[in-house]
């Protein structure tokens, strides 16, 4: 395990390595990105660097030490996730104050192969308000030669106390010729990898969500009905806003993330087109110009309400507001 196994970005492993060769990282840090773009891999990556006997601070990606963070046992590496809060309670949807105690148990005990340790917060957005605020403690207090990495979507979601704790590092959307590379050495067809990089946002959880269980198709078939929102009436797009609200559950917040990245991206498209369709200086065609704003204002339509529907407002009236927003902005 080490830093070659991170792609697309430059950037924040830069920062990491600097601040690694200068000795002065901080012992507390926010990993913030979209999903799927490397933030977990890097901070194992990190694991490694801080673990490593052959390469301090670089990490050989080797020795015993890498191959343990690479696996996820190395004794001195504490991960706290949804999954491990579900190993708990398996209706849990929150990370609870009962983990974050055990990573400061966990950390407060001498590293058993060496002299640091690690602790990994991944999905620290769902972290319970009591869990933020024994976090906050942690912070303040950080336990020996310890480093904790908190690893999130949206470091908004944090208290302002925790961030101002942390040191944080910002991840980008991958490049769309990474995101279909890796699938394809994942055994996706390049057919399939080169749509699902199209829709992917920079995502390859996404990329993966799409390649499976007929993504693709679903959302080929999406794009086709808001090509069709003017022509359909009020009680055909209650239906397809019912249809992209979805199920409950993890389950449903993942399709409903990738129906938003459809509709966002459709509308970029529809941008894009409208805009390019117009010569440059032909102020006088006030029918292109016009197109042109019709679609600027269903593509800021469709933010604004993908930003409500982020911040969990009420899915179904989410849904309907955004298509009859897209309608009325033809």
């Amino acid at each position: 395990m080490s830093f070659t196994r991170v792609r697309g970005q430059d950037r924040a492993i830069a920062l990491l390595q600097r601040a690694l060769a200068r000795g002065r990282l901080a012992h507390a840090l926010i990993f913030a990105g979209p999903a799927g773009v490397g933030k977990r891999t890097t901070a194992r990556a990190l694991a490694a660097a801080l673990f490593c006997p052959q390469a301090p601070d670089v990490g050989c990606g080797a020795c015993e030490d890498c191959r343990l963070v690479a696996s996820g046992s190395h004794p001195d590496l504490l991960i706290e996730d949804l999954a491990r809060a579900r190993e708990d309670k398996p209706t849990a949807t929150r990370l609870s104050i009962d983990q974050i105690r055990r990573v400061r148990a966990r950390l407060a005990v001498r590293a058993l192969r060496g002299r640091r340790k690690v602790g990994l917060i991944d999905q620290a957005e769902l972290l319970t308000a009591d869990a933020q605020n024994a976090l906050l403690k942690t912070l303040e207090e950080p336990p020996g030669e310890t480093v904790l990495v908190l690893i999130c979507t949206n470091p908004d979601t944090l208290l302002s106390t925790i961030r101002s704790r942390c040191r944080l590092v910002r991840f980008a959307p991958l490049e769309r010729d990474i995101v279909r590379d890796l699938l394809i050495l994942e055994g996706t067809a390049p057919e399939q990898a080169e749509s699902a990089a199209d829709l992917a946002e920079g995502s390859t959880d996404r990329a993966r969500a799409l390649t499976a269980e007929g993504g693709l198709e679903h959302l080929a078939e999406l794009r086709g009905k808001l090509d069709a929102l003017g022509r359909s009436t009020i009680p055909q797009i209650l239906d397809l806003a019912a249809d992209l609200a979805g199920p409950r559950g993890d389950k449903g917040r993942a399709q409903q993330r990738r129906n938003l990245a459809t509709v966002l991206a459709w509308c970029r498209d529809h941008l894009l087109d409208t805009a390019s369709a117009t010569p440059p200086g032909d102020d006088d065609d006030h029918d292109r110009l016009d197109a042109i704003r019709h679609a600027l204002r269903r593509a800021e339509a469709a933010y604004a309400r993908s930003r409500e529907l982020e911040r969990n407002a009420n899915t179904h009236l989410g849904w309907d507001r955004l298509l009859l927003d897209l309608r009325e902005s033809r």
